[in-house]
């Protein structure tokens, strides 16, 4: 019987070095990440994990010998999808992870959460769930410590465009004043608030130390932001009259820190972002605190 089980793997680890797609009972992978062969006195297990453009790719197929004959049972990606699955990226230096292994990736799984400034102001009156922050990866590179069969450590640098957005729905307003610095003001008499804010465009990047285990993760590190444009924007209305007020050139702080960490779950990722300057660099005072979903 092993004389058969060695006979069939023979003839079936060739076919796993070139084809992407099951026809006429084969199957071809391009590029494998790790192949692994058990083998026992009454069936053989091949498992292949990841392939050319997959790194999340699996195929097991086991091979059971029964009376001189053999069952074939096959899966693939079986419970392996998630939400990340969805975002592209692409490698440009393939998918090696092995220790000491160097990737880099354009594109990538943006960051979608919600502002909640502290140390603000007195007056102020900041909206959390109105207010939203949204950050674009472009280059990603990551240099892998350790990777093991259930748990890997690495380092990665991660750039983003970051957009930050900062609303208040109260009675009070952003207002550019004389000097260029934003301040909170009232709005005009009769007048029906909607919103007051502040937005601000960064390029981001994060130098993150991680540590996974299976689909599960954590990884923390400080993120740099160069913020090259803010703005204010109010709309009210007036006896249904609606005003819209926009200023640009608000004296944004032109360089921050962030202390950002991530928790890895198998369906998406968790981040919080806090910094320790203020966002304005005079004026209105307000600390950027940030949370939500790394897709």
């Amino acid at each position: 019987m092993k004389e058969i089980i060695i006979t069939l793997a023979a003839v079936l680890l060739p076919q796993l070095s070139s084809a992407q797609s099951i026809e006429n009972d084969s199957i071809v992978i391009n590029h494998p990440r790790k192949v692994t062969i058990v083998t026992s006195d009454s069936s053989q297990k091949i498992i292949v994990q990841g392939k050319e453009g997959d790194n999340n790719f699996e195929y097991r197929n086991t091979l059971q010998l029964v009376d001189d004959n053999y069952v074939s049972n096959i899966e693939i990606n079986k419970d392996s999808w998630s939400l990340k699955d969805l975002i592209p990226s692409y490698s440009v230096t393939g998918d090696s992870h092995e220790s000491g292994s160097v990737q880099v990736e354009i594109g990538g799984a943006p960051l979608i959460g919600f502002t909640a400034p502290t140390h603000c102001d007195p007056g102020t009156n900041f909206s959390t769930f109105r207010s939203w922050e949204f950050a674009l990866p472009f280059i990603n590179s990551t240099v892998f410590f350790e990777n093991k069969k259930y748990h890997s450590s690495g380092l990665s640098l991660e750039t983003y465009f970051n957009w930050r957005n900062y609303r208040m729905t109260g009675d009070t307003r952003f207002v550019k004043n004389s000097s260029g610095n934003v301040e909170l003001a009232h709005y005009p008499e009769g007048a029906k608030p909607k919103f007051s804010r502040v937005k601000v465009f960064s390029v981001s990047g994060a130098l993150l130390a991680f540590h996974t285990f299976k689909d599960w993760g954590i990884a923390v590190g400080p993120v740099i932001n160069f913020n090259t444009y803010a703005s204010l924007k109010t709309r009210y209305s007036i006896d249904g009259g609606k005003y819209k007020d926009v200023d640009k050139n608000i004296n944004q702080r032109k360089v921050t820190f962030d202390i950002m960490g991530i928790i890895q779950t198998p369906a998406v990722d968790l981040y919080l972002k806090y910094s320790p300057n203020s966002v304005l660099k005079d004026g209105v005072k307000f600390r950027s605190l940030t949370f939500g979903f790394a897709l």
